[in-house]
């Protein structure tokens, strides 16, 4: 038997170098992976250890000890997530949100709710999706295609809410403008949680974007961020043990400004987000699963320049998708067979009417249209046992897309084998072809700024992986090597002033990724984690390759639990950072976190959290020009009734 893979000394210096002088300090940072089920990899439960995929497990409640209130700032502490943000509460322009990318592949990780697809034109917004509806999250790095369609190429996050819920109230105040509110209400088979966070004024949190004449006047202009409030609703209505409902409500409203270098407001930029999500799932406990879904997101943003405060500049849109999956499994004792349906329809409309600039006039009213689009899936699994060691997972998927903008079909085929080595260790490999569809943006949107290409075809590419596992019950190691190679890719060019999206682009990225946890004693649990790659670019087939995102992300985390009180200390360490358009280096980011709870009496616990505990100022997406906000605390109080 393996009881040590890699001695804890070695991999304790490792972390410690990779993190630098600051983390040295405190190496930390919290990934669980929990022995248990997962259902995400490959559509039916599998141990860890019997997945011939790298996946891990995290419990919303083990994700609430990041600090984080969402499931987007929870995970980017976690090995092998590549976070990207703009504003420090999510903010962001339209078409953008805080991005979370596995295997360093931007708009190519699939989020699910409940196993279904829950993004908008390749926006997740993760950062929107309350902990307090989460049971539990399941990522699964690699290509997920097969099972679940577009957009999986990197991997698939899995958010699973909750069946039921705790009675409970949370109230927490900080600094910087912080509110915090929730509750949530368990009812017999009913269960509601709502809640409300909050965060003020920012100030300047960006390089000089450019100039702008205000009052005859060319003023440097930078980007700072308003109040930012986000809401959210989650309702569950089991009906018996086969048949539940669920629902989600999502809104983020903010603001965000040019601003001058004294912070005299520019321009204001005024958003208003809201998503829907709504499932009913069946489930008859003997292989037959369906689900009916409705997702909805609607985005409202009035813009105005201090010279016209009040002319209005604005957009519009919908995006409105639903559909239904059914997928059935039979078994016996050497074979598994998975057989499932899905049909979906899109629907988007945006209107808008934008200011001519250079001038603060309005240009005429734009509406671009109600463009639809219909999605037609057949996809199946045959998991065959080998021998008493081996199994072999052979796995195709049709897709049939009717669009206004043409048709499609896309062939995915998989293989996956695993060998367990004993009750401890398994060594698997797999390969499998993805795509991606062009969203109803890139299609059809155009502004002052943006042309549309309704000629645009889907991205394809193929995922390689190779990996070995190791769980003790104590001890959790994982190491994986992977290559992607994707042709087509949606880049943008300039046409007439204008920029547009084309398939021109191919991507490549060959890496490596290991995670190594240990439960050093009851009270304690060390994590160490992070994976070195090469993730790289060229917009033609004839251009050079170029560097992108970042090279390589280390995370470390000690959480301590015993009696009344617990801790967790979480870093994640981002280098090798460099901007795709000027192949210049970037500065390495370094998150931090640190997260303490004391029951101070029975039912009610007294929370601190501090974010950016070294107060660093790094650009929180590498092709950006924004800035991390400084040190942040935030002080709580949970009561369970």
């Amino acid at each position: 038997m393996m009881k040590k893979i890699i001695p804890l000394h070695l991999l304790l210096g490792l972390s410690i170098l990779a993190t630098g002088n600051a983390a040295a300090q405190t190496e930390a940072l919290q990934e669980y992976s929990l022995p248990g089920m997962n259902v995400t990899a490959l559509g039916y439960e599998k141990s860890n250890l019997e997945t011939p995929a790298d996946v891990t497990v995290y419990s919303g409640e083990e994700l609430k000890k990041t600090g984080a209130n969402d499931v987007a700032n929870a995970l980017k502490y976690k090995a092998g997530v590549f976070f990207t943000q703009m504003g420090p509460h999510d903010q962001s322009w339209i078409t953008g949100n805080s991005t979370l990318s596995l295997r360093g592949v931007k708009g190519g990780t699939l989020v699910l709710i409940n196993g279904v697809p829950a993004s908008f034109n390749n926006a997740s917004h993760l950062d929107m999706m309350n902990l307090d509806t989460v049971e539990k999250v399941e990522v699964v790095k690699g290509g997920g295609a097969v099972l679940y369609g577009s957009e999986a190429y990197g991997g698939v996050i899995n958010v699973i809410t909750k069946d039921s819920y705790k009675n409970s109230v949370h109230v927490a105040v900080g600094n910087k403008g912080q509110r915090d509110y929730s509750a949530n209400i368990g009812a017999g088979k009913l269960g509601v949680s709502f809640g409300r966070n909050e965060m003020g004024e920012t100030g300047i949190l960006s390089e000089k974007i450019g100039t702008k004449n205000v009052f005859g006047t060319n003023i440097p202009y930078y980007m700072g961020y308003g109040d930012s409030k986000k809401d959210h609703i989650g309702v569950s209505y089991k009906f018996d043990d086969n048949l539940q409902f669920n629902y989600m409500f999502n809104k983020k409203k903010y603001t965000m400004d040019y601003l001058s270098a004294n912070e005299e407001i520019v321009q204001h930029f005024m958003y208003d987000d809201r998503e829907h999500f709504a499932q009913m799932h069946f489930d008859d406990k003997k292989g037959l699963e369906a689900t009916a879904y409705y997702n909805e997101r609607s985005i409202r943003n009035p813009d105005y320049w201090a010279v016209t405060p009040n002319v209005l500049e604005w957009e519009r849109s919908n995006h409105k998708h639903y559909g239904a999956d059914v997928k059935k499994v039979w078994e016996n004792e050497d074979d598994k067979i998975l057989v499932g349906v899905n049909t979906k329809r899109e629907l988007y409309i945006n209107e808008n009417q934008k200011f001519k600039y250079p001038t603060n006039n309005l240009k005429d009213y734009a509406c671009f249209g109600t463009f639809a689009l219909n999605g037609y899936s057949l996809y199946g699994q045959y998991d065959r046992k080998l021998s008493d060691a081996t199994n072999l997972v052979l796995s195709m998927r049709e897709d049939l897309v009717r669009s206004d903008a043409g048709n499609y079909d896309a062939f995915l085929p998989q293989l996956q084998v695993l060998t367990k080595l004993d009750s401890e260790n398994s060594l698997y490999a797999n390969a499998g072809r993805s795509f991606r569809m062009p969203t109803f943006r890139q299609l059809y949107y155009s502004s002052g700024m943006i042309a549309s290409n309704p000629d645009l075809k889907p991205e394809y590419g193929w995922n390689y992986e190779a990996g070995y596992k190791h769980d003790n019950g104590k001890e959790q190691f994982k190491a994986a090597v992977f290559h992607i190679d994707l042709d087509d890719q949606i880049t943008s060019r300039k046409v007439n002033g204008l920029s547009q999206s084309y398939n021109a682009a191919k991507y490549k990225n060959t890496g490596i990724e290991l995670s190594y946890t240990n439960q050093l004693d009851e009270n304690l649990t060390w994590t160490v984690g992070g994976i070195y790659s090469k993730p790289q670019n060229k917009t033609t087939n004839t251009a050079p390759w170029k560097d992108v995102l970042g090279k390589y992300q280390v995370m470390t985390s000690i959480d301590y639990q015993h009696d009344k009180t617990n801790a967790s200390l979480n870093l994640s360490y981002m280098g090798g950072r460099v901007n795709n358009s000027k192949q210049t280096d970037v500065k390495p980011i370094l998150l931090s976190n640190l997260h303490v709870g004391h029951e101070f009496f029975a039912n009610a616990t007294l929370t601190l959290d501090i974010n950016n505990i070294f107060n660093r100022r790094d650009l929180t997406d590498p092709d950006g020009l924004y800035y991390t906000q400084g040190r942040t605390f935030l002080v709580g109080l949970n009561y369970n009734f």
